[in-house]
């Protein structure tokens, strides 16, 4: 009588969580129904001491109330807000100040709300996401052009430059 009374409780056990789990996805939000933030991370060393744009796709069925980047200098100490603006087509954009660019890197997370109060995040407090800058200026590949640009231009006018003319009967001392 024990076991039989014993297998039913495990079976009633297993029924009542079934029951809750099935609720409980039940009362999850469609995917495509859920706050989302697509940020595509920053693969490259950035430039120091200039300002940098950090952008995200942000979308919601309800709308976005507000989007903020929280940022701060790389092993520094509290976050500051940064509000992101809408562009356009769910895209949303903050600028990080220069000052905040000055050091060896940067770290943020990105956080949203929609208008149903939901709220996601890419990136957080603990883990935050970084962004390494150049520890010299290295001219930029628009720059790198135009001086070899000007170093060309240098180069082709010299050979447009008439050799001078040696007078006859003069000795050439450097040969």
């Amino acid at each position: 009588m024990t076991r039989l009374r014993h297998t039913l409780y495990s079976f009633a056990c297993c029924l009542l969580t079934l029951a809750l789990l099935c609720t409980l996805v039940a009362a999850q939000p469609p995917q495509e129904a859920r706050l989302a933030i697509d940020h595509a991370l920053f693969t490259r060393v950035q430039r120091r001491g200039v300002p940098l744009t950090i952008e995200a796709t942000i979308t919601s069925p309800a709308g976005i109330r507000k989007a903020e980047v929280f940022c701060r200098v790389t092993g520094g100490g509290d976050f500051t807000a940064l509000p992101m603006d809408s562009v356009g087509n769910n895209l949303y954009r903050a600028v990080v100040p220069d000052w905040m660019t000055a050091g060896k890197g940067l770290e943020y997370y990105i956080t949203a709300t929609d208008e149903r109060g939901q709220s996601a995040s890419q990136g957080f407090v603990g883990f935050p996401l970084s962004v390494p800058f150049a520890t010299a200026q290295t001219p930029s590949q628009q720059e790198r052009l135009k001086a070899l640009q000007e170093t060309l231009d240098v180069m082709r006018k010299s050979k447009e430059t008439p050799a001078p003319v040696q007078e006859p009967g003069a000795v050439n001392r450097y040969r």
